[in-house]
């Protein structure tokens, strides 16, 4: 940075002098105090004539001096700033790969033994707005080898939206679940201390005086858990669209039969006005009855009797006498 050559405030006949010249330039002053405190600031990007009439004078001064003033400096160092900010905005984001890596054989080894040694335990009754996280944190220090998965299931909508029209709380309550354990020993002791006991904790605690209900299901896997609820899915869906096809059909028959109802009026009306203009006009003859009338006549056809290659068929069918004589000869 170089030194100040001039001192605006000592030097009031100079600054007399110049402004008698070039008139009071008050964004020169200010850029002029801001390089004296060493502050940079950032480019303006819109300026206006007399801003930029102003840096030309400045950049002229300062050229005959024989160096760069600290405005200059300042709008280097912006500059930089400013292109360091383009090349960190422009610059492309790395994309994330979505696609997932198939496990290799010790990862899916390790995997069947670690569902192998597991154990799950049932809870019955969840505790009122209990989150899967609170039940985690509590059940996790009877658990030496950890937890591995929670699932609990949620209450109905229906139940929900009742309870809220009513001025009940709006948080989403559960009914039932399942925890699993690392280890099959870890879950039989959780299951058979602290089933029918009260959860404890802190004892202004919310749901210090709740009580467990929990069951150990012995040779249950997360997989049949998964499987059930696929099942159930499944089962869900059938039914949806079971329902959906009945319903197709029935409007599909209720819009035919309107639709032949519509038809049937207008046939009657018809009618109706050709009879209105026979009974007007004597010489009026209906074409269209006459037609229905040929066309109302049916015919008889006469069938002949269908005859079968069948083994039944042939015993009936009539025997010359040769053949009768030569098979009476042999039976």
């Amino acid at each position: 940075m170089t030194t100040r050559k001039r001192n605006e405030w000592l030097e009031a006949e100079l600054s007399d002098e110049d402004d008698q010249d070039q008139g009071y330039d008050s964004d020169a002053v200010q850029e002029s105090r801001t390089a004296a405190t060493g502050r940079i600031k950032r480019r303006k990007i819109s300026s206006t004539d007399e801003e930029k009439e102003a840096v030309t004078n400045e950049g002229d001064e300062d050229e005959e001096d024989g160096g760069l003033s600290d405005g200059d400096v300042s709008e280097t160092a912006d500059a930089g700033v400013q292109d360091n900010d383009l090349e960190t905005t422009t610059a492309p984001a790395r994309k994330q790969s979505t696609t997932l890596k198939s496990l290799t054989t010790k990862q899916l080894v390790k995997s069947q033994k670690t569902a192998r040694k597991s154990g799950v335990i049932y809870l019955s009754r969840i505790p009122p707005f209990m989150k899967p996280a609170t039940l985690k944190s509590l059940l996790a220090p009877h658990a030496p080898h950890g937890l591995n998965r929670i699932f609990l299931t949620p209450e109905t909508p229906a139940k929900h939206t009742a309870r809220v029209r009513s001025g009940g709380n709006k948080k989403r309550s559960f009914t039932d679940g399942w925890v699993e354990f690392r280890s099959k020993k870890d879950a039989k002791i959780v299951a058979e201390t602290l089933n029918g006991n009260i959860i404890g904790g802190k004892k202004g605690g919310w749901y210090h005086d709740d009580v467990w209900n929990m069951k150990y299901l012995r040779g249950f896997k997360w997989s049949h858990l998964t499987e059930q609820i696929s099942n159930e899915n499944a089962e869900r869906a059938a039914r949806l669209r079971a329902e959906i096809s009945v319903t197709t059909r029935e409007n599909k028959r209720f819009v035919e039969n309107v639709e032949r109802a519509k038809m049937l009026e207008g046939m009657e009306s018809k009618k109706k006005a050709r009879r209105e203009k026979g009974a007007a006009d004597p010489n009026f003859v209906d074409t269209e009855e006459a037609n229905a009338g040929a066309k109302g006549f049916r015919r008889q056809f006469k069938q002949n009797e269908v005859k079968l290659k069948t083994a039944k068929d042939r015993g009936v069918i009539e025997q010359p006498d040769d053949v009768k004589r030569v098979l009476s000869r042999i039976f």
